[in-house]
């Protein structure tokens, strides 16, 4: 059996300078099933992370071209 289904990751595939977007993992897991993390990364760089286990949970890091609006993260199972 396995304890993570992947649904959907939507990812643009082309954006313009300056424009916003909205980047979705949508997964699910069986009950007994804990996340451990999701990531997302540009160019090898990690820029976000969800940790539930961790204080803080959402940590958005400074990389270039990117800008986290942690205030707009939707974390739901």
């Amino acid at each position: 059996a396995e304890s993570l289904k992947m649904f959907r990751v939507d990812v643009p595939l082309h954006v313009l300078n300056g424009d916003s977007v909205t980047l979705k993992c949508q997964f699910s897991l069986d009950k007994k099933e804990h996340i451990y993390s999701v990531r997302w990364y540009k160019d090898n760089e990690e820029f976000f992370r969800y940790l539930p286990r961790f204080k803080p949970q959402i940590v958005a890091h400074k990389v270039e071209g990117v800008h986290v609006d942690v205030s707009s993260c939707d974390i739901s199972f």
